[in-house]
């Protein structure tokens, strides 16, 4: 952002002196608080050198106060420089006068004698330290140059830390960079106040260099902090941070590029670019937590009236055609009966032997928020159907699903005005889709009448808690990296996560809600750090079971990803019951 900001803006005269800087013309170039030239304009009152090197503006009412630091305009000339500086604010106002503030400006006078100012776009907000930067192409044959720093028409008190130049890294320099981090402890428990301590690295093929990364902390304490920090290649960066409720706090570190913009990698063919991040959480007394809103009175004499609606359904298989025939299984593609206007549609794969009369057990598979035919498995010693949640057509061109993702089912689940009611929520077919599809397996001559396994992912971990509770005979239930948990969590402060606005009729599809009525043994298997499905959610998930369960945290496991996680050796926490 370029704001030009006139001379006469300043009440004393800004110093252009030449030498201040001992730098290589091609190096770094560093900015001296402490120099000579800085300490003359400094009056202790209103300006001082703190023990740690920082200017430090301290204003008792709203007064104006600066200090102008020459520049070596030999040493900027020609080049294309990061300009970086760390600032803390705090006791400043609420609100403040457009151009007043803080002030943190470079200048200069170029060959034709034109002085140009630019000024960082510093948010005038108390926080703690955070970097703020600026990419500035410098002209040949500038004559002067200075930085000014100001705290200009408020009380409060701000410090700045650190100013200086370097070289812009081009973007292929982060390419082969990833983030990564660990908790002070390894159980990711503490009590209530108690320091958590968070640290992060850079890591280039493996090897700790220098950079900086925008740091988010977000907390079930409702409160959210964004900071932009440096990282050294010497030493981790440490974050402290705590809680004083049940809940998590959840840390992660995002690599950023010389423009302040994160670093963006495809992480495999087909999917698109994504930061590269790395995330952390620990928590307080997550035994304790409960879930934001109570269950509604009539949930089950809900969900018995909308089963009995399904039972009005006969149960027909619509269309049964064979996709694919290997050695080892042969899949068709299914069709079922059901409520509502679509049937159920998936993938039925059936190993081979099971035509010679073998028996086999039962896997019904759900998968995430999405618009795609129902993934294909080729499962060899169990029965596998895997259904898509919305009755669509599998196998079809990608046109046809981007079709449908652009209009009947564009942003399904989210529309507030049909959240009101439990019967009209997108939610509702889905879901006793996936009991129909229950039914089904259940039929089959080829089960071995004994093990029913139902398992998903997100959404699919959503539909397969849904389903586990209200089919009988499942004997295990697989959730992994479940959605939709705690919808009302945000009434009480906890994460957000990424899902729907609390709204009536979704009290009724809330997996936490349907977690007390799952009698099968369940495994669970989330992120500690996972940004859509905060861990506070799965917890109470978890709390809410009857058992026997058990729960899997992973610390670094997000939703999205993070190019830093390794399965095989992060840390992770495990709670289990043997039931109840």
């Amino acid at each position: 952002m370029r704001v030009r900001v006139h001379p006469s803006f300043f009440l004393l005269p800004l110093l252009f002196l030449c030498g201040t800087i001992a730098a290589e013309t091609a190096g770094p170039v560093e900015v001296n608080l402490s120099a000579p030239e800085v300490r003359g304009q400094l009056n202790n009152k209103t300006r001082r050198i703190t023990e740690a090197g920082d200017l430090e503006f301290r204003h008792d009412s709203a007064i104006k106060s600066w200090t102008g630091i020459p520049l070596d305009p030999a040493q900027l000339a020609g080049r294309e420089l990061l300009f970086s500086i760390g600032v803390e604010a705090e006791d400043l106002p609420e609100s403040v006068k457009n151009g007043d503030g803080i002030l943190v400006q470079i200048h200069y006078v170029a060959a034709n004698g034109k002085e140009q100012f630019l000024r960082l776009p510093i948010p005038n907000k108390n926080g703690a330290m955070s970097r703020h930067t600026l990419k500035i192409a410098f002209p040949e044959g500038i004559r002067k140059a200075g930085l000014d720093l100001a705290l200009l028409n408020v009380a409060g008190k701000v410090r700045f830390h650190a100013p200086g130049f370097r070289e812009v890294r081009p973007a292929e320099t982060f390419q082969t960079c990833t983030v990564t981090g660990t908790l002070d402890r390894e159980n990711a428990l503490y009590e209530a106040g108690e320091p958590m301590i968070f640290r992060f690295r850079i890591l280039d093929n493996g090897k700790p260099v220098s950079g900086r990364v925008r740091l988010i902390r977000a907390g079930d304490d409702g409160k959210t902090e964004v900071r932009t920090l440096d990282v050294d290649a010497e030493k981790p960066l440490e974050f402290r941070s705590s809680l004083n409720c049940p809940g998590y706090v959840m840390v992660r570190a995002m690599l950023l590029g010389d423009d302040g913009e994160p670093v963006q990698r495809i992480p495999r063919p087909g999917i698109g670019p994504r930061p590269v991040q790395y995330g952390l959480a620990g928590g307080v007394a997550p035994e304790k937590l409960q879930q934001g809103r109570p269950e509604p009175a009539d949930f089950d004499a809900f969900w018995r009236e909308e089963l009995a609606k399904l039972a009005g359904v006969p149960l027909k298989v619509l269309e049964k055609k064979s996709v694919e025939s290997g050695e080892k299984v042969e899949v068709f593609d299914v069709k079922l009966s059901c409520v509502g206007d679509r049937p159920v549609s998936g993938y039925l794969t059936m190993p081979k032997s099971a035509a010679k009369g073998e028996k086999f057990p039962v896997r019904l598979r759900f998968d995430g928020y999405s618009v795609q035919s129902a993934p294909l498995y080729r499962d060899e010693d169990v029965i596998t159907f895997s259904i898509n949640p919305h009755g669509i057509e599998n196998g079809r061109e990608n046109a046809y699903y981007r079709e449908l993702q652009s209009s009947i089912l564009a942003g399904y689940g989210f529309r507030n005005e049909e959240n009101q009611s439990p019967l009209t929520t997108y939610f509702h077919d889905m879901i006793l889709r996936g009991v129909r599809a229950a039914e089904f397996v259940k039929t089959l001559p080829e089960w071995d009448g004994k093990h029913f396994e139902i398992t998903g992912g997100s959404q699919g971990a959503f539909q397969s808690a849904a389903v586990a509770a209200l089919t009988k005979g499942a004997t295990k239930c697989f959730l992994q990296i479940p959605w939709f948990c705690d919808l009302w969590g945000i009434e009480v402060g906890r994460v957000r996560g990424w899902r729907p606005d609390p709204a009536p009729g979704l009290l009724y599809y809330d997996t936490v809600n349907f977690a007390r009525r799952i009698h099968c043994p369940v495994k669970i298997d989330a992120g500690l750090s996972d940004w859509v499905c905060p861990p506070s959610g799965v917890r109470i998930l978890y709390n809410n079971l009857p058992g026997p369960k058990e729960l899997v945290f992973l610390q670094g496991l997000d939703h999205a990803v993070y190019f830093g996680f390794d399965r095989n050796t992060t840390p992770r926490v495990v709670v289990k019951e043997e039931g109840k």
